[in-house]
């Protein structure tokens, strides 16, 4: 398929109040003239993301208030979104990680984990592709993933696999909606410089992040060039392929280590 034009078109965005997702927003807005449908929890960031864009950009915009882990909220989010506007494409991005030994993270800290990461993609994708496929405007899907879902991660062990399982859904997905004119494409990211990665967990390996205006600009060219997986950032690809070409074990083994120390050196010299 042709390359996706966005100018003018409606795109909605989940996970768009800070980070990534308020990036990608920018990124959409700025430099693809995209209005935009803004998804997240946090209502004055959401209002102040969407009147910025529109005052500096002259896009349009709407907001939806909304926590995803809620399956009532994801079925509002859709029918807003689609009420009165044609959504050409999407960028599923809400989500949220865990970093620490999988002992600390307790059930129902996981349950909503995996409502966000998972079902809430599963249940938007499910209610968007028939809507996109009926348009017939050739438009497009983005599931955002993570480096984490294409190689396991240890000490990210239960969001590892939440993300495994995007890449497996957004990848089938592609091929079977190719011939069905509209694109799914999977974002794969490494490590991101946003708010998820503050606190001094993450203070060993600040040097791995990616600032996310790049990221984001990534994203964006791969939703619109409609790539099967779209990995940011030359050092990102360059790992993706290593871990193809040695011992899984080994390189999973490696970053664990890494890891490791970056947890240990939080914890302090009396910890444990």
């Amino acid at each position: 398929m042709e390359t996706m034009q966005l100018r003018g078109k409606w795109v909605l965005l989940t996970g768009a109040s800070s980070g990534l997702g308020e990036a990608m927003a920018v990124h959409l807005a700025r430099d693809h003239g995209a209005h935009l449908v803004l998804v997240a929890r946090r209502e004055d960031r959401l209002r102040a993301l969407a009147s910025s864009l529109t005052e500096a950009h002259g896009v349009e915009t709407a907001v939806v208030v909304a926590d995803l882990t809620s399956e009532a909220d994801v079925q509002r989010v859709f029918d807003e979104a689609v009420d009165g506007r044609p959504i050409h494409a999407a960028i599923l991005n809400a989500g949220v990680s865990f970093f620490g030994h999988h002992d600390e993270l307790d059930w129902p800290a996981f349950q909503r984990m995996l409502a966000l990461n998972v079902s809430s993609v599963v249940q938007l994708t499910t209610l968007l592709l028939p809507y996109l496929e009926q348009r017939a405007e050739r438009g497009g899907l983005m599931i955002v993933s993570s480096l984490a879902g294409l190689t396991p991660v240890a000490y990210q062990s239960a969001y590892s696999g939440t993300k495994a399982f995007l890449v497996h859904y957004g990848c089938g997905l592609h091929h079977e909606m190719a011939r069905r004119g509209v694109s799914v494409t999977v974002f794969a990211p490494g490590g991101i410089d946003t708010e998820m990665t503050q606190g001094n967990r993450f203070d060993d390996l600040r040097g791995w992040l990616m600032p996310a205006d790049q990221c984001a600009r990534s994203a964006v060219d791969g939703l619109r060039k409609r790539r099967y997986v779209q990995v940011p950032g030359l050092m990102y690809r360059w790992g993706n392929v290593l871990t193809r070409l040695l011992p899984q074990s080994f390189f999973v083994g490696r970053v664990a280590a890494q890891y490791r120390r970056s947890l240990a050196k939080a914890a302090g010299p009396d910890a444990g």
